[in-house]
Order: structure tokens, then C-alpha cells, then sequence
């Protein structure tokens, strides 16, 4: 008996395997449960079908095993529809987790595919209400609404993506692999470009209109006019002038900065020259027994120093000592 027991709850954890579940025994996790929005009308829709049909196998939740625990991953409306109808069972498909965010990727992947599959559906009722006639004439937004099921609204979001879409965004959303939202929110960020495009080259051809002089310009116009555009390129000459010159001094400051760069460096290679004659005589000084101390001190170490008219840096003072 225990074997089997064992056998069954390994059965029953299996990847992909759809069981049936009590309600009871599923958890539900906030960070689950709350990273999406229930739709009030979708819930009711989807609660009327399960009513009316039942709880189909070909739609099961989701859950995976965590903490001993069954939790839900997907399928949340589902599970409240079936909760407030007041099932007892319902079909679950079985997933493996390793963390609570692989599960929450999941369920994002599965929101957004099932969204899209949805759109699919709604877009060709959409695509044949258009072509349907009530006594010679076309549907109208609100009898559109009432046969989708829809708001009015929304209708006149599908009409704007049906007449305004490309042909690969209109056959993305037939085969699922966009959504309407997806698709109009292209659309709209295209106008905006083309709008901002479109002020820009207004802006500048208006600028061009008041740069041109008239044709009933009078001599005294003319002469003016001619006055203002020496002035103005005296004025381009002279800051490029000042631009050059700005240039010039920004380059001599780099060349004096290299120079004192290649200087210092210079001076440093002296530094660990006069280093290691300074390190040859402390080798043989301590060799004689003196301490580090009375080398530094002594008259014979300094001159070595001195010689070169170069100080040590602590630093190399440092290294000296530790040599």
C-alpha cells in the first residue's frame, strides 16, 4: 500500500500530467496572484461557459509543488469562476519549478500567448461583422459591441488598427503572434514620429519663407538687406576666428601638459636609479651589521643622494627601508 501511495504521488507530480484537484488543496501566493489584472468581464464570461459546459480538460489551471504545497501559477480567473460556482474538482496541469520567479516567467509567457490567441479570435469575428449588412447597411459601433460582447470603445480600437495596420501587423494578429493593444500602440507611436517630422519641416520651411525677400522689395529694402548680411557674416568670421584661437591655446596648454608629464616621468626613472644605488649601498652596510636606521643617517648614503639633486618620494623611502 505504501509503495503505491508513494508511486502515485510521484506520478502525480510529473511533469506536464494533467490531474484532477481539489480546490481546497491549492495555495495561492500574492506574488502570483497579483501580478496580473482579473478582468471583471472575463471572469463572468468564462464563468458562464464552465456553467454551461463544465470544466474542461482542454483548459486545466496550473500549478506546480512548493513547500509541500500545491500553488497556482496560472489560471487564476479560471480558478475563481470554478471557486464561486462552488466545484469541488478541477483539471490542473503539473509544472516543475526550481524558484517562485521561473514559475511567475511562466505565467507571464502563458498570460501573453493566451492574450494573443484571444485577440486572434476577436479580430476575425471583427474582420466578418464588418462585412455583414442589416437591411442594405453596415453594423454600427454599438451593434458591433453587442455581438462581440465588447465596449463601444474598444470597437473603435479595432477599427482604427483595421484600417491603419500594415499587412504584416494585420496578419500578426490573425495568426496570434501580436496583439491589438501590440499593434495599436505601434501605430500610435508611428504617428507621433511622423507628426514630430512633419512640425519640423513646417518650422523650417517657415524660417525659409521669412528669410526670403519679397519681389516688391524697395532699393532702400534691398540695400538693408544687403547691410544685414555683411554684418552677419563679419559676425561668422569672427567667432570662427575666436574658435580658432580657442583651439590653438586648448592645444598649446596639451602640449605643455605632455611636457611636464614626460618630465615627471623622467625624473621618477632617476628616482629608481638613484634607488637602487641607494638599495646596493644599504646591502652592504647591513652586511657589516648596520641597522636600517643608521644607514639612512649616514653621510655616505645622503651624498649618494645628493648627487643626483633628487628627493625620494615616501614611497621609495619605504621601499628602501623594507630592502
Amino acid at each position: 500500500m505504501k509503495q503505491n501511495a508513494i508511486f502515485n504521488l510521484l506520478d502525480k507530480n510529473k511533469e506536464g500530467k494533467i490531474i484532477k484537484i481539489k480546490l481546497e488543496e491549492i495555495t495561492m501566493l500574492p506574488e502570483l496572484q497579483n501580478a496580473f489584472h482579473m478582468d471583471a468581464e472575463v471572469k463572468d464570461r468564462i464563468k458562464a461557459d464552465i456553467a454551461q459546459n463544465g470544466f474542461s480538460k482542454a483548459h486545466p489551471i496550473h500549478i506546480f509543488r512548493w513547500e509541500d504545497k500545491w500553488v497556482l501559477c496560472d489560471g487564476h480567473t479560471r480558478y475563481t469562476a470554478a471557486r464561486e460556482l462552488g466545484l469541488e474538482k478541477i483539471y490542473a496541469q503539473v509544472h516543475e519549478f526550481e524558484s517562485i520567479n521561473q514559475a511567475l516567467l511562466f505565467s507571464m509567457k502563458e498570460q501573453f500567448n493566451r492574450r494573443n490567441i484571444e485577440d486572434s479570435e476577436l479580430f476575425k469575428q471583427f474582420e466578418i461583422l464588418r462585412q455583414e449588412e442589416i437591411d442594405g447597411r453596415k453594423l454600427t459601433a454599438t451593434e458591433m459591441s453587442e455581438r462581440l460582447k465588447k465596449s463601444k470603445r474598444h470597437i473603435f480600437k479595432l477599427q482604427e488598427v483595421f484600417s491603419k495596420s500594415s499587412k504584416e501587423q494585420l496578419k500578426a494578429i490573425r495568426e496570434g503572434e501580436a496583439s491589438i493593444n501590440q499593434v495599436y500602440n505601434e501605430i500610435k507611436k508611428q504617428e507621433q514620429i511622423e507628426a514630430q517630422n512633419k512640425s519640423e519641416v513646417e518650422k523650417t520651411e517657415s524660417l525659409s519663407e521669412v528669410a526670403k525677400p519679397t519681389s516688391q522689395a524697395t532699393s532702400s529694402d534691398k540695400t538693408s538687406e544687403q547691410v544685414s548680411a555683411q554684418q552677419i557674416e563679419q559676425t561668422v568670421q569672427s567667432e570662427m576666428q575666436k574658435n580658432l584661437q580657442r583651439k590653438h591655446r586648448e592645444l598649446q596648454n596639451k602640449e605643455i601638459e605632455l611636457k611636464q608629464k614626460e618630465a615627471k616621468l623622467s625624473k621618477r626613472l632617476s628616482d629608481k636609479q638613484i634607488l637602487l644605488l641607494g638599495a646596493k649601498y644599504a646591502l652592504i652596510q647591513t652586511a657589516k651589521g648596520k641597522f636600517a636606521t643608521e644607514i639612512l643617517e649616514s653621510p655616505f648614503f645622503k651624498d649618494s643622494v645628493k648627487a643626483s639633486d633628487i628627493s625620494f618620494v615616501p614611497e621609495d623611502l619605504e621601499l628602501l627601508k623594507t630592502i
